[in-house]
């Protein structure tokens, strides 16, 4: 009896003081009460089971708090989520910049801080603007890449035309990979069991990071308790696994490297290496791992899934894929393929992109951002080394913005027939971490959804479906699996 008394009074004089703490915390944003140790975790867990995705979680949290800026705490982790006007002004200003360094990104960055997407100051600065410049030489978004594009289109295609019914999320990542691949390596994969192992083994990793990175992240100590129930010890055999694949590709690389011939990204990353005129110590060899691994997961993830969500779309809703394959068959004759320059001609394909963006977007919650300096967000106080993560989502289905915003609509976009992008549709981002992708990206989406939709009609599976759009939330939006069949127009 007396034993359950003093711990039922431990546990009153901790709340008490957790209490306290939360309401002398310094002009600190709102949020719901953190209980000790776990936080905020079980209130998430709860409204993720009733809700649906985390987006969709803190955009209810911020409406119940009335503000855009919002706490929580997930176990170890504190953490502030921005949603509505504050969206913009943390993608733009450079106190955001930053990257935090918990144990979620240590063990994605293996264990560095290296790379593009998950590193900070000088160091990722001259990273991001050597990549921007090389993409650039390389005809990045010309009609280069173009070409590059419509020879894996032309695969594509000819993959579709056999017997289905086909997963296009399949068919469509193999041509994604490749298009990188040919950037990266100066030639696309032959080895089509090569190509298989390299994607099963991004996707691999990237189911791993999905399951058990937010437990690390929360409580980063139970690594070192249970690395195997953790799942601590797969994510650290993937990524070694992953290091000797690109390792491989990179020391094949320096053996037939010639000065003056460079011919892809790995050459000219090559040549920064050996330049004697360079003597920063950002090019090396794991730096250039890291930035391809940047670059395959980044571009390979957001427009694959982008074009999977997008034919999945088309096949449940026959009407608006009767609509495009009208405004290709005026645009573009049927006996060649399409070009970048078709798109100015084509503005419902525009909107229609650019809707299932807004409805579906691969990365509904990005960063997460440290803050380098403190600042003032909102009237709030932000103290220096802050982590921040951003629900572009909230922008997309707020109705002052998207009246109707569950409603796929394409002609909000347009205007008296002409395209209108809407800067509140952040599919890339914004500021000086917009993605270095972005043109790739977009033309990679264009050339492959209006090639295929050109000589094809994409319907149900009898009996089977798809027959409506189906969801699974994680680190990243996607549609349910699923296949269909492809019949030539």
């Amino acid at each position: 009896m007396f034993g359950s008394v003093t711990l039922a009074l431990v546990m009153l004089i901790v709340v008490i003081i957790s209490l306290i703490i939360k309401r002398n915390s310094k002009n600190r944003p709102p949020g719901p009460f953190s209980w000790p140790v776990v936080g905020n975790m079980f209130l998430l867990r709860r409204l993720q089971r009733e809700l649906g995705g985390q987006c969709i979680v803190f955009a209810e949290l911020s409406k119940r708090y009335g503000s855009d800026i919002i706490s929580l705490d997930v176990g170890a982790s504190k953490m502030m989520v921005v949603s509505g006007k504050l969206v913009d002004v943390v993608l733009k200003n450079d106190e955001f910049v930053g990257r935090p360094w918990n144990e979620f990104i240590k063990i994605r960055n293996m264990g560095k801080k290296q790379g593009i997407t998950m590193n900070d100051g000088a160091d990722w600065s001259d990273l991001r603007n050597w990549t921007v410049r090389t993409m650039k030489y390389f005809g990045f978004g010309k009609r280069e890449m173009s070409d590059m594009i419509k020879e894996e289109l032309i695969v594509l295609i000819d993959n579709l035309s056999k017997q289905g019914p086909h997963s296009m999320k399949i068919v469509v990542t193999k041509a994604v990979v490749n298009v990188l691949w040919s950037l990266a390596t100066g030639k696309r994969f032959t080895d089509e069991e090569k190509l298989n192992y390299f994607i099963q083994l991004m996707e691999r990793r990237s189911e791993a990071f999905d399951m058990i990175g937010g437990l690390v992240t929360s409580f980063p100590w139970l690594r070192h308790i249970a690395p195997q129930l953790t799942g601590y010890n797969i994510l650290q055999t993937l990524n070694s696994e992953f290091k000797n694949y690109f390792m491989e590709m990179i020391h094949e690389h320096r053996k037939n490297y010639k000065p003056g011939q460079e011919s892809d990204l790995i050459d000219m990353f090559i040549h920064e290496m050996t330049d004697n005129k360079n003597n920063s110590s950002v090019f090396t060899e794991e730096q250039l791992m890291m930035v391809l691994i940047d670059l395959f997961i980044a571009g390979s993830t957001t427009t694959s899934t982008s074009l999977d969500f997008l034919f999945l779309f088309l096949t449940v809703h026959q009407d608006i894929q009767k609509k495009i394959h009208e405004e290709i068959d005026s645009v573009i004759p049927r006996d060649r393929y399409p070009e970048a320059k078709d798109r100015e001609n084509l503005p419902y394909v525009d909107a229609v992109m650019t809707e299932s963006q807004r409805l579906w977007p691969v990365f509904p919650i990005i960063g997460p951002r440290r803050v380098i300096e403190d600042t003032v967000l909102d009237n709030y106080s932000i103290p220096k080394n802050s982590t921040i993560l951003i629900n572009t989502y909230s922008l997309s289905i707020d109705p002052k913005i998207f009246p109707e915003p569950q409603k796929f609509k394409p002609e909000r976009h347009l205007k008296n027939g002409v395209y209108e992008p809407n800067a509140n549709i952040i599919q890339f981002g914004k500021g000086k971490r917009r993605c270095p992708g972005e043109i790739l990206a977009r033309s990679a989406l264009f050339l492959v959804l209006v090639g295929v939709l050109q000589k094809y009609t994409l319907l149900p599976v009898p009996g089977q479906g798809p027959y409506s759009v189906e969801v699974i939330f994680g680190l990243t939006t996607v549609p349910k699996p699923y296949k269909l069949l492809a019949v030539p127009r």
